[in-house]
């Protein structure tokens, strides 16, 4: 036998014992996970920072670019590595990834809904009064209890939502330590970040002026029509 013959003679045997993949299993394969970027894009902001009252233009358009499409970027990244990830992968490492898959996930999504109610638009509307009344007897109630939520997460980190739960069929107001707390079955009427990050360049440690500060700047006619929506 010749050389070359030998050479090509070993090569298909090893290829055989390996179970090389051929043309007809590559077609047969599933194609490769998408990762969809097109989710995974920063919104831009739906009002214009400079008229906003009492926060300014700089602190929110560093929020926005910075901590907000910072966590897009990271969701995106995070969603390619686990894209990547071969079958073979330690449990430990697919589950420490879709941790922070769901920690940037969370910190977009939720940013999104603080940042659509913001603008200082509108007012209360009937249905939003009844809901809100109907849960918390009275607005004022309502407000008070909200606001002292949010408080208790100064100095530290974390969100307070307003929100429907379809379990209890009313509003409720819901602390949250970070973005991985929430009261499940629960659709969100109003988010408030109590990150430092979104307070501490305008108002230092003055916590209880920015959370004052945000009621002035609520866009109510967003928070109507998230109200609107519950069937």
């Amino acid at each position: 036998m010749e050389r070359r013959d030998f050479m090509a003679l070993s090569a298909a045997t090893l290829a055989s014992s390996l179970g090389a993949v051929t043309t007809a299993d590559t077609a047969s394969m599933p194609a490769p996970r998408a990762v969809h970027s097109e989710f995974l894009v920063p919104k831009a902001l739906p009002f214009d920072p400079k008229n906003l009252d009492g926060l300014s233009e700089k602190m929110i358009t560093s929020h926005h670019d910075n901590n907000y499409a910072g966590a897009v970027k990271r969701a995106r990244v995070i969603e390619e590595k686990i894209v990547a990830l071969a079958n073979s992968a330690n449990p430990f490492e697919v589950g420490s990834l879709k941790r922070e898959q769901m920690v940037a996930l969370n910190s977009m999504i939720l940013h999104e809904y603080y940042f659509d109610a913001l603008g200082a638009s509108g007012a209360m509307d009937a249905k939003t009064t009844e809901m809100i009344t109907a849960s918390f007897r009275t607005i004022i109630e309502w407000e008070n209890e909200f606001k002292k939520m949010a408080l208790s997460l100064s100095g530290g980190s974390g969100w307070a939502f307003l929100v429907y739960n379809e379990r209890l069929k009313r509003l409720e107001n819901v602390w949250a330590w970070d973005h991985m707390h929430a009261l499940w079955d629960s659709k969100i009427i109003l988010a408030l970040d109590m990150y430092e990050h979104s307070y501490q360049m305008d108002f230092g440690a003055n916590a209880k002026g920015y959370v004052e500060t945000f009621f002035k700047n609520i866009n109510w006619n967003v928070v109507n029509t998230r109200i609107g929506a519950i069937a």
